[in-house]
């Protein structure tokens, strides 16, 4: 009797304190909806406070913490034999959702393409060496058979033990977008591979009369979130600058409110990603402490 092949998701994690936040425990266990199996891989760290809202069946893969994302996949498509699965996501922790994601696998479920995604992007980074920027955002990456069969070969193109060396964070930062995330789409499409993803950039900027490439989900979050797309960058609600304190303020909790879902702890939800924003930059024992209050207060 010959196995069937499963679905697997790699959901890439990093975080400084001795805990699992809220919003990577409530993405998980929506993943896990979609996969046959859900390995978090994130850095090598003590974890004191146990995960109380993830499902027991997401496993947990402690890794050092080289290469960013970038490290992290790599390290996890090397811990398992391919041939096993007939699709393997690459989702990282950069957005923060707040609903069910069953209209985007349902979409991803209907197309034909070898690899899917989120959203693409158009942008060209100053020090992309890619005639063409075209690239599924590297949050959000879904591969089905010849894509994964691709794959060990789009390794080789990199090299790896160069990037995990590398100490100059810019330079570490600019090698993975031009080498990893743009360069992983671009590597594919030479392949004959198809690519499509749910929000269309360039369509969607054409829609606001852009005159230039613009990143969707960072200049669009409100429209997107509106449209159904339970979904916000986590960078959006962490930026502490005074231009996002005058501009974004409390808009992304009146969101999430308002759009999450509603069987979820909404309002933990948001009292974890404050905690995480006021200390971001401070304190870590502080924030691991006011955590585990706020945790207790939920299930005293």
């Amino acid at each position: 009797m010959i196995e069937r092949k499963k679905n697997l998701c790699f959901f890439l994690h990093h975080f400084s304190g001795d805990y699992f936040p809220v919003y990577v425990q409530y993405y998980l266990n929506e993943l896990e909806h979609y996969f046959d199996e859900v390995i978090m891989i994130t850095n090598d760290r003590r974890i004191s406070q146990k995960p109380s809202l993830l499902n027991k069946s997401v496993r947990i893969q402690f890794e050092k913490n080289e290469g960013y994302d970038f490290g992290l996949f790599y390290k996890g498509f090397q811990s398992i034999d391919p041939s096993n699965y007939n699709q393997i996501a690459c989702i990282n922790d950069s957005n923060v959702v707040f609903g069910k994601l069953n209209f985007l696998f349902d979409w991803g479920k209907a197309q034909q393409a070898d690899v899917w995604g989120l959203v693409d992007s158009h942008e060209k980074p100053w020090f992309s060496e890619h005639e063409d920027s075209y690239h599924i955002q590297s949050h959000f990456v879904v591969f089905n058979n010849k894509a994964i069969a691709s794959l060990p070969d789009f390794f080789k193109t990199i090299d790896y033990n160069q990037m995990i060396k590398e100490r100059d964070l810019k330079k570490l930062r600019r090698k993975v977008i031009n080498d990893w995330e743009i360069g992983l789409t671009q590597y594919l499409l030479s392949q004959n591979l198809t690519c499509c993803t749910f929000v269309d950039s360039k369509h969607m900027a054409v829609k606001k009369d852009a005159l230039k490439p613009v990143n969707i989900f960072h200049k669009h979050y409100t429209e997107l979130i509106e449209g159904g797309i339970p979904v916000i960058k986590k960078r959006l609600i962490m930026d502490r600058s005074l231009k996002s304190k005058l501009k974004f303020r409390s808009r992304w909790s009146k969101l999430i409110r308002k759009y999450g879902e509603k069987n979820w702890e909404i309002d933990l939800l948001i009292d974890d990603l404050n905690l995480i924003k006021n200390y971001s930059s401070g304190n870590l024992e502080e924030m691991n402490k006011h955590f585990k209050k706020i945790l207790y207060n939920r299930t005293a």
